[in-house]
């Protein structure tokens, strides 16, 4: 008979377990490659000027109250022409089939009235269009909800309006009604979009173009709006965070005006400064270079200046697409569009160098894509680009 030494049982065990841990080590990576094989998470973004509905030009030409009141009118007359209701299903269908993570909106308009007209005794408060809300309900009714995450009031002023072109009928100078045109800037998330957004932020320029309406002179309010936001890591993706900015330059005056209000975003206390993460700035800054261009440039040889502050002395990457800029229609026809097809760029999406775009495109440019009554769904063109993100400076 055969006797087993002592301890031989618990000598085997542990070899065999010995064995075992050897064997996983060799097949397993280490934590530290396993980390090394995670990826930069990708994420899409967009940036969408829906235009106000209406040439404003026609009010910043009056020379008198009496040409305020005719001109407001008549901008109050083309905003129902170009009919944001029809028009905002062509921009859910762009959203949806762009699906932006986080989508950066300019010239959101909310439009008042106030019948009769008391010349803005009293501000007007009866909605008559909120672009946003009916933007977001088209976007829901498509099974593609986007929540607010920050919204900032720009330019809020009130004009008596003569719609109807008679000074029989009416208040003074024959005004019908007082129209109030509120401008708003907004950032939106698709809701379940892995990114998490956090704190906002929010600012008017100190800068400003003043026009004068009928001789009065009017201050108009433009700005910006940030928030904090992060994609949480896993099994193949890192963990990154970043500053999302949406903003709108100045479209009238003198371009230094535009200049000015980029170097806003950069100097002490702008959305640009004092974070280590990665920078994701969208919007329309109303500036380009020569190379935005395809035809004859859009306006005066100056319009580079806002472009290039942030280009070239903050030093961000322009990596949208180009030429996103403007259909010669205020009335938004498709029929007077003709063939004309965007020639410049003004709308972009900018980041920091360490990220990467990774494919993009222009939305809105087919002038043959329209409401029933023949509307393009908006003056601009949509900026999409998806990006990959990285771990920052």
């Amino acid at each position: 008979m055969t006797h087993a030494l002592p301890g031989a049982p618990t000598r085997r065990l542990a070899a065999i377990a010995f064995f075992a841990l050897a064997l996983v080590a060799l097949l397993a990576p280490t934590v530290s490659e396993a980390a090394k094989k995670k990826k930069d998470p990708d994420i899409t973004v967009m940036s969408r000027n829906i235009y106000l509905g209406a040439d404003l030009g026609p009010a910043i030409e009056a020379g008198s109250l009496p040409e305020a009141v005719d001109a407001a009118g008549e901008i109050f007359n083309q905003v129902v022409r170009t009919n944001f209701p029809a028009r905002a299903k062509l921009l859910a269908k762009e959203i949806k089939r762009a699906k932006p993570d986080l989508l950066g909106l300019q010239e959101v308009a909310l439009w008042r009235v106030q019948t009769p007209s008391d010349y803005t005794a009293t501000p007007a408060t009866e909605v008559r269009y909120d672009f946003l809300k009916t933007l977001r309900q088209e976007l829901r009714d498509r099974g593609m909800p986007y929540r607010l995450v920050v919204k900032q009031n720009e330019f809020d002023e009130e004009l008596p309006a003569d719609t109807d072109g008679s000074d029989a009928t009416g208040t003074f100078f024959g005004a019908d009604l007082d129209g109030r045109l509120t401008m708003r800037d907004v950032i939106l998330k698709r809701a379940g979009t892995k990114v998490k957004t956090g704190e906002t932020d929010k600012a008017q320029f100190e800068n400003r173009y003043e026009a004068e309406v009928g001789g009065i002179p009017i201050p108009v309010e433009r700005g910006w709006v940030s928030v904090e936001a992060k994609v949480e890591a896993t099994e193949r993706t890192k963990k990154r965070r970043f500053r999302f900015i949406n903003t709108h330059f100045e479209a009238f005056g003198d371009p230094e005006i535009r200049e000015a209000q980029a170097r806003e975003l950069f100097e002490q206390g702008g959305p640009l400064r004092g974070t280590g993460k990665q920078l994701i700035l969208l919007g329309d800054i109303n500036s380009g270079n020569q190379q935005d261009r395809v035809g004859a440039p859009f306006s005066n040889p100056e319009d580079p200046l806002a472009y290039e502050a942030l280009t070239e002395d903050f030093g961000l990457d322009r990596v949208g697409k180009r030429q996103t800029c403007c259909y010669p229609s205020s009335d938004l026809s498709s029929e007077e569009i003709g063939s004309y097809r965007f020639d410049h760029t003004v709308d972009h999406v900018m980041v920091l160098p360490t990220i990467r775009q990774l494919g993009g495109y222009v939305t809105g440019d087919d002038p043959t894509v329209t409401t029933p009554q023949g509307l393009v769904s908006s003056d601009h063109g949509g900026v999409v680009s998806k990006l990959r993100l990285s771990k920052g400076r």
